[in-house]
């Protein structure tokens, strides 16, 4: 799989000030009453403990009136609870101005201290690509800070209030599929070529860097978007989104977040939001979504590792009706009533396409009236992979709670070859014939969707999965009792298919299994076949159900048939 180019103003992972670099110098005084205490710090942090470990500070009026650079490390001491100079000496300068008053000193100091990596100061620092623990991303924290005051105005010690000089990105992540199952932070880049560092636990996953700034100008002035994040897999294959559009600057001091689900192949932002590094909302357009500190729905979003055209037609007098559609996260447009026919180009450095809607019926009348989506590409290898929910489509704003009994998706990707993978189907109650045929020779959709639906309508599963050739594990089927048609063709010549389970035990009504299975499961490829069902009663009765003298259970899946396993789901 391709993978995006990183540029090289971000390869050089540096950030520069518009100052020069002094050199570092070691001027010591012997004055005691004249050493410059540091009684607080604080890091523009939402952390509890926001107290700066370590800095390096100078005084920059002693060396403009003077010529001597006073400087030193001062490091916090936990058991006293105070800073400890090292390395050098900070003195007040205590010159009077012409009116005999004392001259304000300037103070200018930064954080972490300088290593032969980073060569910190004040007005530069280079940041480390390898961020893959707290410390090291700790590390990477490029923070500065100035103050002015006299001797006399700080009795009790220096206050410094440091500044992050660089940007966060902060991503929280839904993995899916076994291709994710041992991701680690070595398998992730974002943008800069850094390695940042993965946290994952019981109940949440996340990754945090810390990169550079980056202008508007530098943005726009590249031919194509950069890379955000990119993934290697645990089959080797790499994927990757580019910046969203959205996101027109990397800011200093700004955190930038995501929320992504990688998995099954496919790489996808739901929301994107960007707040102060403290946490604190930036107040922006309302209507930005890159403003919005609230996640995203989950909208059916397609991507591609290569650019591929989207389209969408109608048949048999369908208008498609309050459907709209965006590309890497910019502005949405309304989908004509006709479809569209000349393709909506995404897909790699062009980002991904997404849709929402305001429809309660869908994307169909009936089995025939309805609209298609296909994609176009020039690429061989070109693939699609679908995420979201498709509830999305119906009311984008309250999708969760959205009435689905009208909605129908009939066709809607019928014969995309090159579709992988497919929306989310949560909804439990169904219309009749909601997915008829909905990935009809879908022949590279290699997962599934869920179909927890308990109560089943007409026809609602017609036909859904016919002659996909990729597949080889069926959605689990929990209805106990099956509705006319229902399962009608579900997975005819699905030939790769290994693994069926169907948990009904009222098996009754007319056509439910007719050629469901016909076919499936016999490539040459297949040497194991797995049927679960909710009994041997249940078992017994699909074997004894025939139509017009077609089994409703082939030869193939019976239990004594070869490299054929019958597994019995009684509690």
């Amino acid at each position: 799989m391709k993978r995006n180019n990183i540029y090289a103003w971000m390869a050089a992972a540096m950030t520069l000030a518009a100052c020069s670099t002094n050199d570092i110098a070691d001027l010591g005084g012997n004055d005691a009453d004249n050493v410059v205490n540091v009684a607080a710090t604080r890091a523009n942090t939402s952390s509890n403990d926001n107290t700066i470990k370590a800095f390096h500070l100078v005084n920059t009026t002693q060396q403009s009136e003077y010529d001597k650079k006073y400087e030193a490390d001062y490091k916090y001491d936990d058991a006293s609870s105070t800073y400890v100079m090292t390395n050098g000496t900070v003195l007040w300068c205590n010159t009077n101005d012409n009116a005999g008053t004392k001259v304000n000193n300037l103070f200018q100091a930064f954080t972490p201290l300088t290593t032969a990596a980073n060569l910190a100061s004040y007005d530069r620092f280079y940041i480390p690509i390898y961020q893959a623990s707290p410390e090291l991303l700790a590390a990477a924290d490029w923070m500065t800070a100035t103050a002015t005051s006299t001797k006399a105005a700080a009795t009790d010690g220096l206050s410094l209030n440091f500044e992050h000089c660089n940007a966060k990105l902060h991503f929280t992540v839904t993995t899916k599929g076994d291709d994710v199952t041992t991701l680690s932070s070595e398998d992730i880049t974002v943008i800069g070529g850094i390695t940042p560092y993965y946290h994952t636990d019981e109940s949440n996953k996340t990754i945090e860097a810390i990169v550079a700034p980056v202008s508007a100008d530098e943005i726009t002035s590249s031919t194509s978007r950069p890379t955000l994040i990119s993934f290697r897999l645990a089959g080797g294959d790499e994927i990757s989104v580019p910046l969203p559009t959205s996101i027109t600057e990397i800011a200093a001091g700004k955190q930038y977040n995501f929320s992504i689900t990688v998995g099954h192949n496919a790489l996808t932002i739901s929301s994107v939001s960007v707040t102060d590094w403290n946490n604190q909302d930036i107040t922006e357009d309302e209507n930005d979504e890159a403003a919005s500190s609230l996640p995203l729905p989950p909208y059916v979003t397609f991507t591609s590792n290569e650019e591929v055209g989207f389209k969408m037609t109608t048949n048999y007098g369908y208008t498609i009706s309050d459907l709209e559609y965006s590309v890497n996260y910019g502005e949405w447009k309304l989908i004509p009533e006709n479809g569209i026919s000349d393709g909506v180009t995404f897909g790699s450095s062009k980002g991904n396409l997404r849709l929402r809607g305001k429809n309660l019926n869908g994307t169909a009348t009936n089995e025939r009236s309805c609209s298609k989506i296909s994609f176009s590409s020039n690429e061989t290898n070109a693939k699609v992979a679908c995420t979201g929910d498709i509830r999305s489509l119906l009311d984008y704003e309250n999708y969760n709670t959205v009435n689905t009994s009208n909605a129908r998706f009939c066709q809607l990707f019928s014969t995309c070859d090159i579709l992988t993978s497919a929306p989310e189907l949560p909804a439990t109650e169904l219309a009749e014939s909601c997915y008829y045929s909905m990935f009809f020779e879908c022949q590279s959709l290699t997962t599934a969707p869920e179909l927890p639906a308990m109560t089943l309508a007409k026809g609602c599963y017609y036909n859904m999965f016919n002659n996909c050739k990729a597949l080889t594990s069926a959605p689990e089927l929990p209805a106990t009792k099956l509705a006319n048609n229902c399962y009608n063709g579900m997975f005819y010549d699905c030939t790769n298919l290994e693994s069926v389970t169907m948990l009904a035990t009222d098996v009754s009504a007319r056509d439910c299994l007719y050629k469901w299975l016909y076919d499936a499961g016999t490539d040459d490829s297949v040497t194991q076949r797995t049927l679960t069902v909710a009994s041997q009663e249940a078992y017994n009765t699909i074997v004894n159900t025939k139509y017009d003298n077609n089994p409703a259970l082939p030869d193939n899946w019976k239990k004594d048939a070869s490299g054929t396993t019958v597994i019995y789901n009684e509690q």
